[in-house]
């Protein structure tokens, strides 16, 4: 059984993004059954797939000082409309089924600079900034990036 003590990291173009809050995808293989009179799921039809992603990302300034820009940098992409790559990877322990999972040629589709609340001192804004980001995917092959360890 696992022990949990593994640790993924979220890159941008080989970079880690560092303080990430989360990091999710979505795809959908959409496939229709085709009938007919004689009989049941003679065929398919398949559509287009789509993969999708979201991030949030604290907008602060990370440990070793470069990490702020990370934010910068994802909105300069967003508004330029520049692609990337964004890669899940096993930074450290044995309990994921994958090493690395890689999406490339990426698009920010949507972008929040920031979410800012008022933490637990009423009227002071003592809680980081996060900013919000919606993707797709535009290339993504099973067998070329999904790495096993």
């Amino acid at each position: 059984m696992p022990g949990w003590n593994s640790q993924l990291v979220v890159q941008v173009d080989s970079v880690t993004l560092t303080p990430i809050q989360s990091f999710s995808t979505q795809f959908q293989t959409s496939i229709t059954p085709i009938h007919s009179i004689e009989s049941d799921n003679v065929g398919v039809i398949q559509k287009p797939r789509t993969m999708t992603f979201s991030m949030k990302v604290a907008a602060v300034r990370g440990t070793k000082g470069q990490m702020s820009q990370n934010v910068a940098t994802l909105y300069k992409m967003a508004i330029a409309g520049t692609p990337f790559d964004v890669a899940l990877a096993v930074q450290s322990g044995p309990d994921w089924v994958f090493q690395q999972l890689l999406f490339r040629s990426c698009y920010i589709t949507s972008a929040n600079p920031s979410d800012v609340t008022v933490g637990t001192t009423p009227g002071v804004i003592d809680t980081a900034p996060v900013a919000s980001f919606s993707g797709i995917v535009t290339d993504f092959v099973a067998d070329k990036d999904i790495t096993t360890p």
